[in-house]
């Protein structure tokens, strides 16, 4: 065909085009009106073309987008953030925009991009966060994590979201809401302590009357249940009542016999050990030994049967022993004795060099061990440390440990080398002189270590626990050498009482022995507790007492104070000077453990203000 006629499908792309060209100048007009009287504040207008044009178009972009910042805007009394949230998170699915695209180029003409959207998006999701945390309660969070999108404000409102949900729990004392909160919140920061919160609630409900019965069914119901041990103690506590009635040696050896797994087993071994032997003679250890050869106090009576028989320490003693009890399993120590009897080495200087003397000592000195060391320590567990050689020119010394038969016990030297105690010594490696170039670590007797000497610091152990340092970082170890409570503070004291004070920031918190803290309360400055008292400051300047519960016992008002000992404490404070009214003088006194002055002391002297710490344990 030839000429001007067009085909209907031609004609049906020319009407549509135009159709779409005519929504877009209607589009650009209303959104153009819209953007305009929201940047000058004429919110009802802003509104009407807005809605306008979201009604022909859901989906734009920059609809959405002015929408959410007409929602967003402080000074309009329509401000609605979960509106705004709405609208900004339809405008946010669209980007990123085409750079070709003829609706992005009008958006760039109105300020709508991907980074003005992203913004917006940012600003409401805080403004929200911040009013949820205002507001501080479970359904102010809770509506935050609804209805906002931020990932870090939403772990910010979870995580407080899930303490309040713990606190209502907590408060509500009921074992079906403990249980589920933690069903319902399994991720909570809280969780383990709700689990130790439940576990003790189950148990307290399950064992209410306190009956052999009950603690029988806590264990039958919950064998897993984390107060098992201790329903087991119960338990076994009625059945132990029992034979402790009784009180006689015939009754305690049927119990021994009978209940071997008991955990008072050993103690009832103890306890017939006691009464066979209370004579303390040689008669009654002879006949314990003949008849409890099972009892684990068997070598303990043996050693006493020894103690009675060598009273003296002569060597007629030792042989009379030998005679009498010719299998004895202590022959061999006895045989010794012999040689050495019972010698007092102390360490005994002569000429620069020391040795070890036997005390007394008079005008003619016995000394088995002949001045040879450069330096040479106390006796303890059976060794000393020694030094044989002369120290390096950096100042690094080097120990070795000794018996009282002057043999070396084993080969290797430390640097550093503190007493035995228990079996173990702290020892040093590297130019211990120098604070910063020594690592501490602990051996056992035979010198091998048990704490490698990778830490800054060793404090003696303290409650069986060793405060150290490692990275500039605090925590303690027991003496096995394992972790108890993980080294991630900024400074410590060693256990007191059952509890350490603990730095972190510069703010001093108390621990348990499981590293949990014992109560909310944080200080300037600590000492250690000492007869169940701490001296604390919150201000750094006026110190007080608290008790073990982390309570005020004794009001802030002294400008130092020691511990208390005995039931009684020095303090000092800020007094005018009698003999000078317009100076002050730091007056002393003695208090009691409600805080009442007992006695005015004389001669002011400084106080240390915090408990002091001993690294590397002897010097």
């Amino acid at each position: 065909m030839t000429g001007n006629n067009q085909s209907p499908r031609s004609l049906t792309s020319i009407i549509t085009a135009a159709l779409l060209l005519c929504t877009l100048f209607s589009y650009a007009g209303d959104i153009d009106k819209a953007f305009k009287y929201l940047n000058t504040g004429d919110y009802p207008n802003a509104k009407k073309f807005l809605i306008e044009a979201l009604a022909d178009e859901p989906d734009n972009a920059g609809v959405n987008y002015g929408l959410a910042k007409f929602f967003s805007m402080k000074d309009n009394p329509a401000y609605n953030l979960d509106s705004a949230i709405v609208y900004i998170s339809a405008a946010a699915k669209k980007i990123p925009f085409k750079e070709d695209d003829k609706l992005t180029k009008k958006f760039l003409a109105l300020g709508v991009r991907d980074y003005t959207i992203q913004t917006l998006q940012k600003t409401i999701n805080f403004d929200a966060y911040a009013a949820a945390e205002q507001k501080n309660t479970f359904e102010s969070y809770q509506h935050f994590i609804d209805h906002y999108t931020d990932k870090s404000f939403l772990e910010q409102a979870i995580n407080f979201r899930n303490q309040k949900a713990y606190m209502k729990a907590l408060m509500s004392k009921s074992v079906q809401q403990m249980e589920d909160f933690m069903n319902k919140y399994p991720d909570a920061s809280d969780i383990k302590e709700a689990k130790e919160t439940f576990e003790k609630w189950r148990y307290e409900q399950a064992t209410a009357d306190g009956s052999y019965q009950s603690y029988k069914k806590y264990i039958e119901l919950y064998p897993t249940g984390k107060y098992v041990p201790e329903a087991r103690d119960n338990y076994y506590e009625k059945l132990l009542k029992f034979y402790a009635n009784k009180n006689t040696i015939e009754g305690y050896v049927e119990f021994v016999k009978l209940y071997k797994n008991h955990p008072a087993h050993g103690d009832i071994q103890d306890t017939i050990y006691k009464m066979a032997t209370k004579e303390n003679t040689v008669e009654a250890f002879k006949n314990f030994i003949a008849n409890y050869q099972d009892n684990r106090n068997i070598i303990d009576a043996w050693d006493q049967l020894y103690l009675l028989y060598t009273a003296e320490g002569t060597q007629n003693d030792y042989l009379t022993y030998i005679q009498a009890f010719p299998d004895a399993p202590n022959k061999d120590k006895a045989t010794r004795d012999i040689e050495i009897s019972a010698r007092d080495l102390k360490p005994f200087q002569s000429n620069d060099k020391w040795g070890y003397a036997i005390l007394p000592m008079t005008d003619s000195i016995v000394m088995p061990i002949v001045p040879q060391y450069e330096e040479a320590y106390e006796f303890s567990n059976g060794l000393a440390a020694v030094r044989s050689k002369p120290c390096a020119s950096d100042g690094r010394c080097s120990y070795s440990y000794i018996n009282k038969a002057n043999f070396k016990v084993f080969t290797d030297e430390f640097n550093y080398a503190g007493n035995f105690d228990h079996g173990y010594a702290i020892v040093g490696v590297g130019n211990c002189e120098d604070e910063d170039s020594c690592l501490y670590g602990v051996i056992n007797k035979r010198g091998k270590f048990v704490i490698p000497p990778v830490h800054q610091e060793i404090n003696d152990a303290s409650e069986d626990y060793y405060l150290v340092a490692q990275n500039d970082k605090y925590g303690y170890l027991d003496r096995k050498g394992d972790v108890v409570v993980s080294l991630k503070y900024t400074d410590g004291l060693p256990y007191s009482q059952g509890m350490a004070a603990v730095c972190i920031d510069g703010n001093w918190y108390f621990i348990d022995k499981t590293g949990k803290q014992a109560f909310i309360s944080s200080f300037r400055n600590v000492q250690s507790f000492s007869d169940s008292l701490a001296a604390v400051t919150q201000d750094g300047e006026l110190w007080g007492y608290i008790d073990m519960a982390g309570t005020f016992v004794i009001q802030p008002a002294f400008e130092s104070a020691e511990d208390f000992t005995g039931g009684f404490a020095i303090i000092s404070k800020k007094e005018k000077d009698p003999k000078n009214k317009s100076m002050t003088i730091s007056q002393r006194y003695k208090i009691d453990k409600t805080g009442k002055i007992l006695e005015k002391l004389t001669a002011p002297k400084d106080l240390a203000k915090k408990a002091t710490k001993k690294k590397g344990g002897r010097r």
